[in-house]
């Protein structure tokens, strides 16, 4: 349920400890969500988890305005912030929300799960995720091109996150258009499902603006048994996880870290041992 404009409450209890997650699960996406592992924790938190800010139009933002609003309503709430938890690159937000929660109150503990900085390759993962969910709308040949035009545009980026992430929401558009069109869906309703990726795409583009290192050396990250095998992991994505304070192997995979209960198990017991 909407919590405000940039939460949602993933579980309601009437605790006064509240756990921040950061995470931006599509609706198709297969792996785990923060709402399955608040569903292991139970009620003895209130979960909140993060709105996908939606995209403005001609306003150039930088990284502490874009984050802001995720902040300022939670100062607003007055509740004081036991932990933030981080999924993949929501990992990045979580360090900067947890250094702005740190303003006013004590830092919360940070846990992050299978956390990744912003790359070309996590941009081209989600190009080619949505091109997928497309692909019975387009002809074969549509398809190959879409494949090369996403080759080309890494290839080209030259490890420039923002570059490559504009050109992927415009071969997006390019191909979605036709596809909806295909099926009735043009204008304003084939617009939302175009302005939802264009807001993906640009949450992880902003994510390359941050440096999470301060607070990841403080964090305890929870990783799945394949996290350093993703074809996302590279080289630069590798650097960053090593600035993690504490990392703890689970034996499961990506896919359902977030609702195994060996993690839930791992996050009681750090919030546990630092909360004592």
């Amino acid at each position: 349920m909407p919590y405000s404009s940039s939460w949602d409450v993933i579980e309601d209890t009437d605790s006064s400890q509240i756990i921040l997650s950061v995470d931006f699960p599509a609706a198709k996406r297969p792996e785990a969500s923060f709402a399955d592992l608040a569903g292991r924790i139970g009620s003895r938190y209130r979960f909140l988890q993060t709105r996908l800010p939606a995209v403005r139009d001609g306003q150039q933002l930088t990284a502490e305005t874009y984050v802001s609003p995720w902040v300022e309503e939670i100062r607003r709430d007055r509740r004081p912030v036991l932990a933030v938890l981080g999924h993949c690159y929501g990992s990045v937000y979580a360090a900067a929300i947890a250094e702005g929660v740190a303003q006013w109150q004590q830092m919360p503990t940070i846990i992050l799960f299978n956390p990744r900085v912003a790359s070309i390759e996590l941009l081209d993962r989600e190009f080619h995720r949505e091109i997928s969910s497309i692909d019975s709308l387009l002809s074969d040949d549509e398809i190959e091109r879409s494949r090369k035009i996403a080759m080309e545009i890494s290839e080209s980026a030259a490890g420039n996150v923002g570059d490559a992430a504009a050109e992927m929401i415009r071969a997006y558009r390019e191909f979605s258009v036709v596809a909806f069109e295909r099926v009735g869906l043009g204008g304003a309703c084939g617009d939302r499902f175009i302005k939802f990726f264009e807001a993906c795409i640009s949450c992880m583009s902003m994510a390359d603006r941050i440096d999470p290192s301060g607070a990841w050396k403080r964090s305890t990250a929870i990783v799945s048994c394949d996290y350093l095998g993703h074809r996302d992991m590279n080289h630069r994505a590798n650097g960053a996880g090593r600035l993690i304070g504490r990392r703890i192997s689970v034996d499961v995979e990506d896919v359902d870290l977030l609702r195994s209960a060996s993690a839930a198990q791992q996050v009681l017991e750090i919030l546990g041992v630092a909360h004592r």
